[in-house]
């Protein structure tokens, strides 16, 4: 049985519509799955997700994937102030980063924290210490003035 040549020209235009229809849904589901996994979405990590050359993509798909390169690089995070990219390979460290960098400005803070405390503490015991001095003075004075009278009792600073 042969072939005629337009049949077999049919059928190879049928298999390469197939082959490409299928490159292309290969193509579209590896960006939904990076997009998923909040990987970066890069004509190499697509290429290999969708098991395609890179030369396919910036051939078919240049403009889909050029957006959405944009798009991924426009994407951050703020944490303590500073804007983090994500989306990247590298994500992680960026937000490590910005994390140890917070730890380290609230340890430093909490250590002025303390320091401010324990100065107060020590101005306050030094205060209580003077005013207890005045208040003996006081009392030995008025001692002297009258002795045969007890000193009248001060009003209490408790609150």
């Amino acid at each position: 049985m042969t072939m005629g040549p337009d049949l077999r020209i049919a059928t190879l235009n049928d298999a390469r519509s197939r082959r490409s229809a299928e490159k292309r849904a290969a193509v579209d589901d590896a960006i939904i799955r990076l997009r998923d996994t909040r990987q970066a979405v890069t004509f190499v990590s697509v290429a290999r997700e969708a098991k395609v050359s890179r030369q396919y993509l910036y051939n078919n798909f240049a403009d889909e994937i050029g957006e959405e390169r944009v798009e991924t690089r426009a994407e951050t995070e703020v944490i303590d102030g500073k804007k983090v990219p994500l989306r990247t390979p590298e994500e992680y460290r960026h937000i490590e980063a910005a994390l140890r960098n917070k730890i380290e400005r609230l340890e430093s803070e909490l250590r002025d924290a303390r320091a401010e405390k324990a100065k107060a503490d020590r101005t306050a015991e030094r205060e209580r210490g003077k005013a207890e001095h005045w208040r003996q003075l006081y009392t030995a004075v008025l001692a002297r003035l009258s002795p045969r009278q007890a000193p009248a009792p001060l009003p209490s600073t408790d609150d």
